[in-house]
């Protein structure tokens, strides 16, 4: 084991039980963090984090930009080793940032995917779901997704008591990213499926042992739904209507966003629904031509109507 990885293990620690990070953002941390110390001992054994300068941090970063790293993912790096330092210093085991002076490599504007509202609306009405527990548990996870643009990291977090089902206030109680809890309203259409779907989620496990037994979405064998399965799904699903090769549970998102946006949202409006913290994050779907919007999404979204 790096002589790196005990300071890296504590940051670790710190992020999920003081920040509530989610397990998949802990993971990014870990192998940023952890490809970094492997890179920067590497340049000079024996190295501590104290030791760690700038010049060393700009030289770790023409490293991976010479072996072909996106700059995407290089300024996630980046980003991982700014969040640590910045856990050292309050803790007190060093006296700078060396990232800080760093400059991020420029990444290329990328517009986001999304996908179209006949699309979905073939997906809803014509994909062959099965007749049973798991069946009805995917096509409501994505209602959901679509009709509230949550996060995928969200979504498996839902327990059934963060569900609100009266009438004309329907709504999502959501923890986000650092913990941050926000109130997500949905129409009459995920209402009524929520409703179905919690009634035989009650029927199907009436009798069995769960380990949480307050999940909102469980697997047959009594768990939370994991991101590897959620991530599965989706792209089987989404297959089967569309052509586009990125098919992922933030492919709906962006699908939310681009339809409330297109039918006249606010910027600041969607950007609470999102929970982006900044509404320049919200903002990169108004670079979707309006023209093309107005004749993708013919009706107001989210369908309100069941």
């Amino acid at each position: 084991m790096s002589p790196l990885q005990p300071w890296i293990d504590d940051f670790l620690l710190y992020m999920q039980d003081q920040r509530g990070c989610s397990p998949r953002t802990r993971d990014t941390y870990r192998i940023s963090l952890t490809d970094c110390a492997d890179v920067l001992t590497a340049f000079r054994p024996g190295l501590t984090w104290e030791q760690v300068d700038t010049p060393l941090v700009r030289r770790w970063v023409a490293w991976m930009s010479e072996r072909g790293y996106a700059p995407n993912t290089i300024n996630r790096s980046l980003a991982s080793l700014r969040s640590f330092f910045k856990f050292l210093l309050r803790e007190g085991r060093v006296l700078v940032d060396p990232a800080r002076l760093v400059r991020n490599p420029k990444a290329p504007k990328r517009l986001p995917t999304f996908v179209q509202e006949n699309e979905m609306d073939r997906l809803f009405d014509h994909y062959p779901f099965s007749d049973d527990y798991v069946g009805l548990r995917d096509r409501t996870i994505l209602l959901l997704l679509y009709h509230t643009g949550v996060r995928a990291a969200e979504l498996l977090g839902l327990n059934t008591g963060d569900v609100e089902l009266t009438r004309g206030a329907a709504h999502l109680r959501v923890t986000g990213k650092g913990n941050k809890q926000r109130i997500v309203p949905f129409g009459e259409e995920l209402r009524q499926a929520l409703l179905t779907y919690l009634d035989y989620r009650a029927e199907t496990f009436a009798d069995a042992v769960l380990d949480e037994p307050h999940a909102l979405f469980l697997t047959p064998r009594c768990r939370r739904l994991a991101y590897s399965a959620l991530l599965k799904m989706v792209r089987t699903t989404l297959g089967a209507v569309t052509t586009q090769k990125k098919r992922s549970p933030h492919v709906l998102r962006h699908s939310f966003a681009t339809a409330m946006l297109a039918h006249g949202a606010n910027l600041e409006s969607i950007q609470q629904l999102l929970g982006h913290e900044r509404v320049d994050t919200t903002a990169i779907y108004t670079h979707i031509p309006d023209l093309e919007l107005k004749e993708i999404y013919a009706k107001a979204h989210p369908h309100s109507e069941g």
